[in-house]
């Protein structure tokens, strides 16, 4: 089956904007604006709590952080 499946997408070249509904573009738009309001929403979150404690970390003392860390950031636990 996927043999034939293979063959029929080297016959057929169609690309991804021929693909595209107006519902499946109409979705992204809506998961996109979420997306956005729930960035929002943690930036203003995230400025109220600076308000009323003060920042987390210094400019100097975060570039300090990163510069150290940097490359651990965007790793996860493995168990």
């Amino acid at each position: 089956m996927g043999y034939i499946i293979t063959m029929m997408n080297d016959m057929i070249d169609i690309g991804c904007e021929e693909m595209i509904t107006a519902a499946d573009d109409a979705q992204h738009e809506h998961e996109r604006e979420q997306h956005e309001a729930e960035a929002r929403e943690r930036a203003e979150a995230w400025a109220d709590m600076v308000a009323i404690h003060g920042p987390l970390m210094t400019d100097a003392a975060w570039a300090q952080y990163v510069a150290e860390y940097g490359d651990y950031l965007g790793m996860a636990w493995k168990d």
